[in-house]
């Protein structure tokens, strides 16, 4: 009989999702993974697999746990432009934020290290990043419709330049010891609202 799994695999996924946000893919050791998890290499390997699949599954952790945070922001209803400088705000607050060190967003970071090289992981950044341009795209059309989006361009380029600008921000802050540097570019950002 198969002895029971002796730690809860929730807290497990995180403590490896934090790591691999940290250090990134390569970087992240197995042996790195059992110091920070505290569960021993064969029970990570029986209870996740490899370090490629518990990879992959930390990335759909991060997409699940990130579904309704910034994006929330962008169904609240008032001005387009308040709701916009409220997200800006927000990303920003948690891009600077020293407390996680700086450590971008792991979709951003992992389609910088590993885009090209593992389909799969490519896969699953490119569904998130569909669902980010989605969420902008429903901001932009409801902005449209109440008359507050003044660009030359469609909703699908303008939601595709929000998207850029949102990566960019969590890029930027890395590097950036100033917020008004964010706030900058987030202002720009905004002049496609009236």
């Amino acid at each position: 009989m198969a002895r029971p799994r002796e730690f809860d695999q929730d807290a497990v996924l995180q403590k490896a999702m934090e790591l691999f946000w940290e250090k990134g893919y390569e970087r992240t050791s197995i042996q790195d993974l059992v110091e920070r998890t505290g569960v021993h290499r064969g029970s990570l390997y029986d209870t996740f697999g490899d370090k490629n699949q518990l990879f992959l599954t930390c990335l759909d952790r991060f997409r699940e746990g990130n579904r309704g945070h910034a994006y929330t922001i962008l169904e609240e209803q008032g001005p387009a432009k308040d709701v916009l400088w409220r997200y800006f705000q927000r990303l920003i607050d948690v891009a600077m934020s020293d407390e996680n060190g700086r450590r971008g967003c792991l979709i951003a970071n992992t389609a910088m290290e590993m885009g090209k090289v593992d389909p799969v992981v490519a896969f699953r950044i490119e569904a998130y990043t569909l669902e980010m341009e989605t969420n902008f795209k429903k901001f932009l059309m409801r902005a449209q419709q109440q008359g507050e989006l003044r660009t030359k361009h469609t909703v699908q380029e303008t939601a595709r330049f929000l998207l850029n600008t949102r990566n960019g921000l969590y890029v930027l802050a890395k590097i950036a010891t100033d917020r008004q540097v964010l706030e900058d570019a987030a202002k720009v950002a905004m002049s496609i609202l009236d």
